[in-house]
C-alpha cells in the first residue's frame, strides 16, 4: 500500500498581509517591506490565482522576476517565490514548485510566520513526490515550531511518509492523532492505521479496530470478512463464525465462497442441518449454483445430519455433472448403505465408466460394485453370482483389495457348490421317492388282481409296465 495524497491548496502569502504592506509600508518592519516595483504585480498575480488562473499567474510572476532580477530586495525576490511556488504547485509542477518554496526559505528574508508556512507546504510537496525523508524533516520541524495548527491531514501525510519507509512503529502515533483529529470519521484513516498494525502483527490491535470499523461502516462487508480472518488466523473459531454469521443475517453476504464458508462452520460447530438449509436456501435464491462442488457439500452436510434419505437425491444430482467417477462412487456408497443395491450397482457401474480415479479407489469400487451385486441374489441365482464374481476378479487384480475379494470368491465358489451338491441330493432324494411311490402302486394293484376286482386303466399300466420291464425280486 503506497499512501499517496493530492494536493488541493496550500497556504501563500496571504493577499491582505500584501496590501497590507503595500498601501502602509510602516506597518511592516523595514526590512519585510515590497517595493513598489514589485507589489502591484505581485497583487495582480495573487489576484489572479484567487480566480485560478494559474498560467497568467504564473506568466505575469515570471515576467516580474526577469524584469526586476537586479533590483529586488530579498524580501521582494522570497516574496515572488512564494507566490509563483503556489502557482506552479496548482498547475502540479510540483519539482518547480519545490525549487522555488526551498529558495524562499533559504533567503530567510520573509516573516517567521511565512517561513513556517513554506516550511509545512514544502512538508506537503515531498511527500506528493515521494521524497519521504524530507517530508517527515519538514513535518516535524513545522510541528516543533507550532502544533496547534496541524489538522488530521497533517498527520495522515506523517504517518504515510513513515509507513512508505517501512518505519511502522513510528506511524503509529501520528496515524492516531489524525483519527483523533478528523471530525468525521475517514475510511483512509483507518485504513492506514489496519495496515500499520497489521505490519507491526498488532493482530489483537487490529481486531479492536475492526471492531470499531464495522460500528461505523456497518455496510461493509469486507470489514466483517477482514474481521472474521483475524479471528480464525488467532484459533478462535467460534468467534470468526459469529461476526460471518452476524454479515449474512444483515443481509450483506451473498457471494459463494463466503456462503460455502458460512456453512462449513456450521458442519464444525455440530449443526450440519442449518449449514444444508442454508445452502438449499441459497441454491433457491440464485446466490449458489447448482454445480458441482455446492451439490457436493449439500449431500456432506445432509449426511452428516443423518438425513441420508435427503442427501441421495443431491448426491445424485452432482454424480450426474461430475466428470469424474468418484462422485458416483459416493453415491453408491450411500445407496449400498440404506440397502438399495440395484441402484448402487449402477452407481458403481458409472463410476468405473466414468473412471479418473486413483488406483485404491478404482479397487474399493470394484470390491463393492461385486458386493451390490451378490446381494441381489437370491438361492439358485447362479447367473448374478457369477456377475458379482466378475467384479470380485477385478477386485484382485489390486493388492489392496485382493485378500478380500478372494474371499469374497470363495465364498461363491462354496455357495454355488452347495447349491450343487444340494440339488444332486434333491434330485436323488426325489428319484428314489418316485420308485418308492411307483413299487407302492404296483403292490397295491396285484393286491387288488389277486383279489379278482377289476383294475383301473393306471393299474394296467403299471402292471403292464410291470411285465415289460425286468422281473419283480419277488417273482
Amino acid at each position: 500500500m503506497l499512501v499517496s495524497i493530492r494536493l488541493k491548496k496550500l497556504w501563500v502569502f496571504p493577499f491582505l498581509l500584501i496590501a497590507a504592506v503595500v498601501l502602509n509600508p510602516a506597518l511592516a518592519n523595514e526590512s519585510k517591506s515590497l517595493s513598489e516595483n514589485v507589489a502591484g504585480p505581485l497583487l495582480e498575480a495573487f489576484e489572479l490565482l484567487e480566480e485560478e488562473q494559474d498560467r497568467e499567474a504564473l506568466d505575469k510572476l515570471n515576467r516580474l522576476m526577469e524584469r526586476q532580477r537586479d533590483r529586488m530586495t530579498p524580501f521582494d525576490k522570497a516574496s515572488v517565490l512564494q507566490i509563483r511556488g503556489s502557482a506552479h504547485v496548482n498547475m502540479e509542477n510540483y519539482d518547480e514548485g519545490l525549487n522555488d518554496f526551498a529558495r524562499a526559505l533559504e533567503m530567510r528574508a520573509l516573516p517567521s510566520e511565512q517561513n513556517s508556512r513554506l516550511r509545512y507546504n514544502l512538508a506537503q510537496l515531498y511527500f506528493v513526490t515521494e521524497r519521504y525523508e524530507e517530508s517527515i524533516e519538514f513535518f516535524n520541524r513545522w510541528l516543533a515550531e507550532d502544533d496547534t495548527e496541524a489538522d488530521h491531514n497533517t498527520y495522515f501525510m506523517l504517518a504515510g511518509a513513515y509507513y512508505n519507509l517501512d518505519r511502522f512503529e513510528e506511524s503509529l502515533e501520528p496515524i492516531d492523532l489524525a483519527i483523533e483529529k478528523s471530525k468525521e470519521p475517514t475510511r483512509r484513516y483507518y485504513d492506514l492505521k489496519n495496515v500499520i498494525l497489521n505490519e507491526l502483527e498488532m493482530t489483537d490491535a487490529r481486531i479492536e479496530l475492526m471492531k470499531e470499523m464495522i460500528t461505523i461502516w456497518t455496510d461493509e462487508l469486507s470489514l466483517w470478512r477482514q474481521l472474521s480472518s483475524l479471528y480464525l488466523d488467532q484459533g478462535k473459531e467460534l468467534e470468526s463464525f459469529g461476526v460471518l454469521e452476524s454479515a449474512y443475517l444483515s443481509g450483506l453476504i451473498e457471494s459463494s465462497d463466503d456462503i460455502r464458508m458460512l456453512a462449513q462452520f456450521y458442519s464444525s460447530f455440530n449443526n450440519p442441518h442449518r449449514g444444508a438449509k442454508l445452502i438449499e436456501t441459497e441454491l433457491e435464491r440464485g446466490n449458489l449454483e447448482r454445480d458441482v462442488d455446492n451439490l457436493e457439500l449439500l449431500s456432506q452436510l445432509w449426511s452428516q445430519a443423518r438425513e441420508h434419505r435427503k442427501a441421495i437425491p443431491v448426491l445424485r444430482d452432482a454424480a450426474r455433472l461430475a466428470d469424474t467417477g468418484d462422485l458416483s462412487y459416493r453415491l453408491g456408497q450411500s445407496l449400498l448403505a440404506d440397502e438399495r443395491n440395484e441402484e448402487a450397482q449402477r452407481a458403481f457401474e458409472s463410476a468405473i465408466d466414468k473412471g479418473d480415479m486413483d488406483e485404491s479407489r478404482l479397487a474399493q469400487v470394484w470390491v463393492l460394485l461385486g458386493t451390490a451385486r451378490f446381494n441381489q441374489a437370491g438361492p439358485g441365482d447362479v447367473e448374478i453370482r457369477r456377475t458379482a464374481d466378475e467384479a470380485f476378479a477385478q477386485a484382485e487384480r489390486f493388492a489392496a483389495t485382493r485378500p478380500q475379494a478372494r474371499e469374497w470368491r470363495e465364498y461363491i465358489t462354496a455357495i454355488n457348490d452347495t447349491e450343487r451338491r444340494q440339488a444332486q441330493l434333491e434330485q436323488e432324494q426325489s428319484e428314489r421317492m418316485a420308485e418308492a411311490e411307483r413299487d407302492r402302486r404296483i403292490q397295491a394293484c396285484r393286491a387288488m388282481q389277486i383279489a379278482g376286482r377289476e383294475l383301473t386303466e393306471e393299474c394296467r399300466e403299471a402292471l403292464g409296465e410291470t411285465a415289460d420291464g425286468p422281473p419283480d425280486a419277488g417273482d
